[in-house]
């Protein structure tokens, strides 16, 4: 795992705990959630590529 999605894993983290702290704020912590989850995605589809890239 690169270090980029492991930062996106701690963001996540963070933002769930936030949540715990701050109930009345959890649409926006989801939000924020919704949004790493969809930067880890990305991250992962680009290092496919440049995988497959790699091997070809």
């Amino acid at each position: 795992m690169s270090a980029a999605t492991e930062y996106c894993d701690r963001e996540i983290a963070k933002c769930q705990d936030m949540i715990r702290g701050w109930p009345e704020s959890e649409w926006r912590f989801n939000r924020l959630i919704i949004g790493w989850k969809r930067i880890k995605q990305q991250l992962k589809n680009s290092e496919t590529i440049n995988n497959a890239e790699d091997l070809a």
